[in-house]
């Protein structure tokens, strides 16, 4: 296949990096092209609404005009986005690129008090938010409120505006970290971040030789849109190839399994815990999943027999398993038939990236060493929001140390081992929990695993595991303990292993281990 785009080399501040030689240079010009060259497809599917990008533009361009002259919000200007996936979303989310902008999109799981900080933080001038969740005692920390429940007022007014002058380095969105460890920070995401994840994936579709531009395709997306999977890998890649975006505003089997029927979905993005309770539900027999050309999955290992079941309900997939985070999404992948062959691996850099294992000093490790994972490329973030420590810390030249500890083996292949925070020394040797906890996820009856360190007198520490059982099953720690015997060494093996029906996670969704018991 021959490239329709490739790598030209530009310098952003003291680093140079790859970027796609034709491309947008802001979001909202790259939607717009797309509306240009398919206004009558639909874009958004939710429940009753559908929205063709004719549809979707109007919308945009009406809010927006209310915002700019009414709201005087203009660009630079920071406005709060708390919504749940429906038809309001894409609309104020491409609305506020629109003017240029800068949207905070917030996670609306959080308390008030994790809320109020982040608002506090980035100090916006507007909000849009939703009519039925959102708590007014935080008003007093906007100037202005727009409510889900009232923008049907607006449409059909025939409101217009022009976009913004923007650059593909200006801020265009602001992603919270889950902040396991002290307050989470706010990512400065570039249009160009955003433009990049959406061509790459685009690209890897064409790899793929599953896309098809004449027809579309249509994506699910469940996940919430606040994070940066659903946003940057799901919703802005269906915006620049011109596919529809059906929308879930919570996961439920059911409403899932009918919607991959009824809409004939192409492409579905999901944890492997979520595939394992999907197909393990009698319902999915009874469902024809066969429209699905790609699955991706992402936030841990897929076992081999999770595997051969996907292929069994999936059974014109192909696969794709991507590693980033909100500092720099979709940093390494597998792909297809990588998945079965390395299923504990994170891959290789994906298109347009860099990534190499460091030690303290930034410097290169050998092949098989245990360092930090450095990534680069167009994909990374351009530092946090009012926060230049943080920022220096960990975004050096064009690098981004993702604070996860990792190695490649002969073949190039990355591995994740372990967080840095929560390297384990046990007398003396050092155990790596996201190693363990990759083997652990291999087994059949393992939905969920943590790995961690509790103390210790004689030992320092030592390892312990807790584990969500597939529904249905009932593993032993002994069974755990010897399926790991010819996998890990023996000081790798938890010596203590609990069973427990949830893990303690953030708003996030992120494992909160000091919250996992302590006590042996």
């Amino acid at each position: 296949m021959e490239a329709r785009y490739r790598f030209v080399e530009k310098k952003v501040g003291s680093a140079t990096i790859k970027v796609y030689n034709d491309r947008p240079q802001t979001v909202f010009e790259m939607f717009h092209k797309t509306v240009e060259t398919y206004p009558a497809r639909d874009a958004i599917r939710y429940g009753d609404i559908i929205l063709t990008y004719a549809d979707l533009d109007r919308r945009v361009d009406e809010l927006a005009s209310f915002l700019k002259k009414d709201g005087r919000v203009g660009k630079g200007d920071r406005v709060a986005v708390f919504l749940r996936n429906d038809a309001t979303f894409p609309t104020a989310f491409l609305a506020i690129s629109k003017i240029g902008a800068i949207s905070v999109v917030l996670n609306t799981r959080l308390t008030k008090p994790e809320l109020a900080y982040q608002l506090e933080l980035t100090k916006p001038v507007a909000a849009i938010v939703d009519s039925e969740t959102w708590n007014k005692e935080l008003d007093e920390l906007v100037k202005l409120k727009v409510e889900s429940g009232s923008l049907a007022e607006m449409w059909g007014r025939g409101n217009t505006c022009s976009p913004a002058a923007v650059t593909e380095e200006d801020v265009h969105t602001i992603l919270f970290t889950s902040g396991t460890t002290g307050k989470p920070k706010g990512v400065r995401i570039v249009n160009r971040n955003f433009i990049h994840s959406a061509i790459r994936l685009e690209q890897y579709m064409e790899l793929l030789g599953v896309s098809d531009p004449a027809v579309g395709q249509k994506t699910l997306i469940v996940a919430p849109l606040f994070h940066v999977m659903a946003l940057q890998e799901q919703f802005l890649p269906c915006m620049k190839m011109g596919n529809t975006v059906v929308m879930l505003s919570a996961l439920n089997i059911k409403a899932f399994l009918e919607l991959v029927e009824k809409e004939k979905v192409d492409y579905l993005v999901g944890s492997p815990a979520i595939y394992r309770i999907l197909l393990g539900t009698e319902d999915t027999k009874n469902y024809d999943l066969s429209s699905i050309k790609v699955a991706g999955f992402g936030a841990a290992p897929m076992s081999p027999d999770l595997m051969k079941e996907m292929k069994k309900a999936f059974v014109n997939a192909k696969f794709f398993n991507g590693f980033g985070l909100t500092e720099a999404s979709v940093s390494l992948a597998n792909i297809n038939g990588e998945c079965t062959q390395q299923p504990t691996s994170i891959g290789h850099p994906s298109l347009g990236c860099e990534a190499m294992i460091v030690d303290e000093n930034m410097k290169e490790v050998g092949r098989g060493s245990i360092g930090e994972i450095a990534v680069k490329g167009s994909n990374v973030a351009d530092g946090y929001y009012d926060n230049p420590l943080e920022t220096k810390k960990v975004f050096r030249d064009g690098w981004f140390l993702t604070g996860d500890l990792g190695r490649i083996d002969e073949k190039g292949f990355f591995y994740v081992v372990s967080r840095k925070k929560d390297m384990i020394n046990r007398g003396g040797e050092n155990v790596y929990p996201v190693e363990v906890e990759n083997i652990i996820y291999l087994h059949p009856k393992v939905l969920e695993v943590a790995v961690y360190g509790v103390q210790d007198k004689i030992m320092g520490e030592k390892v312990a595991a807790a584990v969500v059982a597939v529904p249905g099953t009932t593993p032993t720690a002994e069974e755990i303990k010897a399926f790991c015997g010819d996998k890990l060494a023996k000081y790798k093996i938890p010596e203590y292993i609990i069973f427990t029906a949830s893990l303690p996670k953030n708003a996030g969704g992120k494992v909160i281990k000091e919250q996992l018991p302590q006590n042996f």
